[in-house]
């Protein structure tokens, strides 16, 4: 027999006290974050969505220039007297105005009504009618570009549908990255059909879409130009890693050919490739930058404006503060009013201190950074985020929050407000040194030297330390990845 169940086992309900510390972020600080971190066109977004929302916000753009406009209209109108009325003028015609009507009459029912081109119209103008006509067109896409040609090369509907979907998987540079297997299985159809039909598309123009990598991209347009029997065509399909590692000795050996054969190839053939062939009729959107702020030089001083140009104008509404008033209207009605009136004041609060902190921030930076902008010539002293917070009193965070994905108007150009923060460096005097001032060397040293024996890393942070700068040799290869240079072999010219 089993020991009857302890009481003390079973669940029970206890009351406790429990005291933690955690912080609870308002809906108005976090409007006040999110805020901070928009350049001044989301911002401008924003706002004009929240004034939208709210109905005691009102947007104030253009009054007085309307204002201005309609008393300088009362001013020189001449208002005539009631019953009195304006002279009519009369109008005259002569016979070159009666010409003009006749050809813009003929021109109008040709373009708008699509009538038949007149008969009085001459050859020449008919030619170039028809060349005006011609000159519009509207760009395609590579989509729209391949399947055109689809078309034509496909009778069956089965085998063009075979051939959207291949086309439909293509990237931005026209390679098909996705797997065979995987739009068989997607779209129902035969493998072997679809590496039939993926080999028509590869002839296509442009030469080079539909493969599945770079060098096979290169293969096919050494093939689509009856180039596949050339020595370019034998490096690229046997020694392709050779290739793009500059092991150019390596390639001369296995093919026992001359350097010069080897460089001929590349020159004449392979440097004439396209590495992305479909980029020529990929759409791509422009983004234009609108700086969040500008540096304004006078007298050798520099001044720090906000730019609030983008910012809409607002304002609340005062009938909705009388309607407070109102002892009539329902408690509903009137608490409605006040939430939305305390939204409208955060949002006026919250955009001023986000524009506050910026300029707070880029006063501090302007001071320390003054030779920067000054002189054409001058270095960008290390600076980092946490040294601004702790002049300016604030978090790290906030730091990073006002310069995110925003720039500044220079005397030196439009610059993200990211590269000002750069890591300090040590010379042997004693200074520091921007690690950007050091990129720059870096790159001048190499773009001066000779081609055919390039600098190693450890000649260059050699050359570095001959110049003050005491860099090791990981920090050069660091600083050379992030400038997008090869390595001294890569670098080599034969």
């Amino acid at each position: 027999m089993s020991d009857p169940i302890s009481l003390n086992l079973l669940a029970r309900q206890a009351t406790s006290l429990k005291q933690t510390q955690r912080l609870m972020m308002s809906p108005q600080m976090q409007q006040a974050i999110h805020l901070l971190q928009m350049p001044v066109l989301e911002l401008s977004a924003t706002v004009e969505q929240e004034v939208q929302q709210n109905p005691l916000l009102d947007f104030i753009e253009g009054e007085e220039e309307n204002s201005n406009l309609k008393k300088l209209e009362e001013e020189n109108a001449e208002i005539p007297e009631e019953g009195e009325q304006q002279p009519e003028k009369e109008l005259s015609f002569n016979e070159n105005d009666f010409e003009i009507m006749k050809k813009l009459d003929e021109e109008f029912r040709d373009y708008l009504y699509d009538l038949p081109p007149s008969s009085h119209r001459t050859q020449e103008e008919e030619k170039l009618k028809t060349f005006q006509e011609s000159s519009i067109y509207a760009e395609s896409s590579l989509f729209e570009y391949l399947m055109q040609q689809a078309k034509e090369s496909f009778d069956h509907e089965e085998d063009r549908a075979i051939a959207e979907a291949i086309i439909g998987n293509f990237d931005e540079n026209g390679f098909l990255q996705t797997p065979l297997q995987e739009i068989a299985g997607l779209y129902n159809f035969p493998i072997g059909k679809i590496k039939s039909l993926l080999k028509t598309i590869q002839a296509f123009e442009p030469y080079g879409v539909g493969a599945a990598n770079m060098q096979e991209s290169l293969l096919i347009q050494l093939r689509c130009r009856q180039k596949h029997h050339t020595l370019a065509y034998k490096i690229l399909e046997e020694h392709y890693e050779d290739l793009i590692h500059n092991r150019i000795p390596s390639i001369n050996k296995k093919l026992a050919c001359s350097s010069e054969e080897i460089s001929k190839a590349l020159q004449k053939d392979i440097s004439r490739l396209d590495l992305h062939p479909g980029t020529g009729h990929f759409k791509h959107f422009v983004q234009y930058i609108t700086p969040d702020a500008t540096i304004e030089i006078s007298n050798d001083n520099l001044a720090v404006r906000i730019n609030n140009d983008f910012l809409p104008s607002m304002r609340i509404n005062r009938r909705y503060l009388q309607m407070l008033e109102d002892e009539s209207l329902s408690s509903d009605t009137k608490e409605f009013i006040r939430i939305k009136l305390s939204s409208a004041k955060w949002l006026f609060k919250n955009v001023h201190q986000r524009n506050d902190t910026l300029l707070k921030i880029l006063e501090l930076l302007t001071n320390q950074q003054k030779e920067f902008f000054l002189d054409d010539c001058g270095k960008l002293m290390p600076l980092t985020m946490k040294s601004i917070a702790e002049q300016l009193n604030l978090h790290e965070s906030t730091i990073a929050r006002a310069v995110a994905n925003k720039y500044i108007d220079t005397p030196r150009g439009i610059l993200p407000l990211r590269s000002f923060f750069t890591n300090a460096l040590q010379s042997q005097k004693g200074e520091d040194i921007s690690s950007n001032t050091i990129k720059s060397l870096l790159k001048e040293i190499i773009s001066q030297e000779d081609k055919k024996h390039p600098l190693s890393d450890a000649t260059l942070s050699k050359l570095l330390t001959e110049k003050g700068m005491d860099c090791a040799r990981r920090t050069i290869a660091k600083y050379r990845a992030e400038l997008k240079l090869g390595n001294a072999q890569q670098r080599r010219q034969y």
